[in-house]
């Protein structure tokens, strides 16, 4: 039991030291990605979507470093909505956060019709094409 053990504690070394890629934390030259969950109120849900999809468009036709910006809504609740957001680094995403638009759409309009919410930081998984079209 203890070679076994041992065997595998090697092994998940040598894993580690030539694919650090996998367990590695963002960095400022990767891109920046957050989910954001929202719960709106169910009486503005309609005002809410026009809102988020004039900011998605907004961002999308005016930041360069905006890699993806999805507005997504939950299937069995309408007061649900889901972005999701990457960026080139975490300076295209202060840029968005600062941009004027952004400021009237979001923290003026958006903001009072949001119950509640909820940003969650990840990073994507850079496997550097290992395993291609494979499934994981």
């Amino acid at each position: 039991m203890k070679k076994q053990i041992f065997l595998f504690c090697a092994l998940f070394v040598m894993l580690i030291s030539t694919n650090t890629g996998i367990l590695k934390a963002q960095t400022t030259s990767e891109p920046y990605v957050i989910l954001v969950e929202f719960i709106l109120d169910e009486a503005k849900t309609d005002e809410a979507i026009e809102l988020l999809s004039d900011i998605q468009l907004q961002t999308l036709e005016n930041e360069e470093g905006c890699l993806v910006y999805d507005v997504l809504l939950c299937e069995g609740d309408s007061t649900k909505v889901f972005i999701y957001e990457s960026y080139e680094s975490e300076d295209a995403y202060k840029v968005h956060s600062s941009a004027p638009y952004f400021k009237e759409i979001v923290l003026k309009k958006l903001k009072p019709l949001i119950k509640s919410q909820k940003i969650t930081k990840v990073f994507p998984l850079n496997f550097d094409g290992e395993f291609g079209d494979a499934e994981i």
